[in-house]
């Protein structure tokens, strides 16, 4: 009689165990013990009993070799089955069990899933250290009155150290930010919008060059004046030059961002102090004439 045909059916003697056992046959063996008439008759016979708790179940935790087998995790996973498994009467000692966990923990390179093991085992030094370490890379949670139909979380280990910096990059930048909104008081006023955010690529790509193209994801508008009556839609685009646009590199930069702001069927306005006073007055006279 075959070794599969004793798989197959109730086992009634060693040898099928032991050949397996010799051959090394994991998947085949994972098999047997799925079978509980199976695993009955192993558990209860003197000399399978000892063989599978120190010979087999060694070689699956113990042996480094084995790690170069490409199912070697499967297996581990299909023994940890077994033994959960309500269906199954196959059970690990808590010795082999803890070493089971820590070999699948060992090999198991998505951090989520090493953490779910290792809440099976949670005294181990290494479970220890992945639960910790899946604890820290999680956001806080934020205890609030609407938890059931909000959630909101935080990160975590904030430095102490604050290096934000203002959105403007200049004093005469925030100048004419305070002049745009003095003036749009009742419009919404957006610094430094990225133009990918208020222009629909998809209906000017085809009137653009391949380096227009690439510039458009990478451009920023200095103001935008956004309509909230009009579907929160740009009404007006305005960029502050300075002495820092006389480059070659820049001009050839604000061209291109002239023309696709041109192709889109959008005004854009450059303001340009002529002089070195920061006077937000100016800003304001300007805007209330050229674009109110």
């Amino acid at each position: 009689m075959t070794i599969i045909r004793y798989i197959e059916n109730n086992m009634t003697d060693r040898e099928p165990v032991f050949q397996l056992v010799s051959k090394k046959a994991w998947p085949s063996l994972i098999d047997v013990f799925k079978n509980n008439d199976n695993y009955n008759f192993i558990a209860n016979d003197p000399i399978l009993r000892p063989l599978i708790d120190q010979h087999f179940i060694d070689e699956l935790l113990s042996n480094s070799s084995m790690t170069n087998d490409p199912d070697y995790k499967y297996y581990l996973q299909q023994f940890l089955i077994l033994h959960q498994g309500r269906n199954y009467l196959f059970k690990l000692s808590s010795q082999n069990f803890t070493k089971l966990i820590i070999k699948i923990i060992g090999i198991e390179q998505e951090l989520a899933r090493a953490y779910e093991y290792a809440l099976l085992s949670p005294d181990e030094l290494i479970c220890q250290q992945i639960i910790e370490k899946f604890n820290n890379q999680k956001p806080k949670q934020i205890i609030h009155s609407q938890e059931e139909v909000l959630k909101v979380t935080e990160n975590k280990n904030i430095s102490t150290a604050d290096s934000s910096i203002s959105i403007f990059k200049s004093t005469q930048e925030y100048h004419f930010y305070k002049a745009v909104r003095e003036v749009f008081q009742t419009f919404l006023v957006f610094p430094n919008v990225a133009l990918s955010s208020i222009i629909d690529f998809n209906k000017i790509q085809d009137k653009l060059t391949n380096e227009e193209k690439n510039y458009f994801f990478k451009s920023l508008i200095d103001c935008v004046i956004i309509d909230t009556e009009d579907n929160y839609k740009p009404k007006r685009f305005i960029e502050l030059d300075s002495k820092y646009h006389d480059t070659e590199a820049q001009k050839h930069k604000d061209a291109m961002k002239d023309r696709i702001l041109a192709v889109a069927g959008q005004k854009l306005f450059r303001v340009r102090r002529t002089t070195y006073k920061e006077n937000e007055r100016d800003f304001t006279i300007l805007i209330r004439e050229i674009l109110r």
